[in-house]
């Protein structure tokens, strides 16, 4: 698998979990970013970090001796804006992952990067069945816009972490691998 360009959205307010840097919080014994960034750069040929006014004290995540990623400041608006504008910057096809999600298991990723690549829709998103389709926030963009499928993965394979209940929750599984 010829590897991909990757974008990072962490510049969102993080409302529910009470920081826009929850990114940031440790999780099964190191920051979720650092987590993240390990597990994508399995189908990630160069990764970016697009951070906003409210989380550019992270910027030392692009500064890491262990992984290649740059940081980029978008107005952080919202996430239409945000991803409007990076989807006009970046080559594609592009994955954009939100800064805020687990992986189990990062063969997922690639997995969801063969299928949605062979699919003729130009836009695929990553879903988990948690009792009905949830989105986690893992989408291949081929084209900026068009038509657009779900891919759908096991309960837990892939997790969002939106509050202190989704922290937890994930906490549990690292602890079962």
């Amino acid at each position: 698998m010829n590897k991909i360009l990757c974008v990072i959205l962490a510049g969102g307010r993080g409302s529910r979990f009470g920081s826009p840097l929850k990114f940031l919080t440790h999780v099964c014994g190191k920051p979720l970013i650092e987590k993240l960034l390990t597990d994508i750069e399995i189908v990630c040929r160069y990764t970016v970090i697009a951070l906003s006014k409210r989380t550019l004290d992270a910027v030392h995540v692009c500064k890491n001796k262990h992984y290649i990623a740059e940081c980029v400041e978008t107005s952080g608006e919202d996430l239409v804006h945000d991803l409007a504008l990076l989807l006009e910057m970046f080559p594609k096809p592009l994955l954009v992952v939100g800064a805020d999600i687990y992986m189990t298991n990062n063969k997922i990723l690639i997995d969801f990067i063969d299928r949605a690549l062979k699919t003729e829709e130009n836009v695929v998103t990553l879903v988990v069945n948690n009792d009905g389709e949830k989105l986690v926030g893992i989408t291949l963009f081929k084209k900026s816009y068009g038509s657009w499928r779900n891919i759908t993965y096991p309960k837990n394979s892939v997790m969002d972490i939106d509050d202190y209940d989704d922290l937890k929750r994930v906490e549990r599984e690292c602890h079962q691998f």
